[in-house]
């Protein structure tokens, strides 16, 4: 798959597709926020779509890579917060 998108970037659809609902579900335990939730999580996946050239298989899958990018995300948006 990783190869796909990087070749044509049209395939992160499908990556999005896939990996959209856990991410959401993930920020929302987070957050407690729907509307947040989304934003963060469209914030998430932008990121990812900017960087997938720059992933490496270093013993972590796209959804872990993924994880963290919404970890860094939510966490980024407290930091804000304060």
């Amino acid at each position: 798959m990783l190869e796909r998108i990087r070749s044509d970037p049209n395939e992160f659809g499908a990556l999005f597709d896939h990996y959209y609902n856990r991410i959401f579900d993930y920020i929302l335990r987070r957050t407690m926020n729907y509307d947040l939730a989304g934003d963060i999580t469209a914030e998430t996946f932008l990121k990812a779509f900017l960087k997938i050239n720059n992933f490496k298989w270093r013993d972590v899958s796209i959804s872990s890579w993924l994880f963290k990018i919404a970890t860094n995300e939510v966490n980024q948006y407290y930091r804000k917060q304060k």
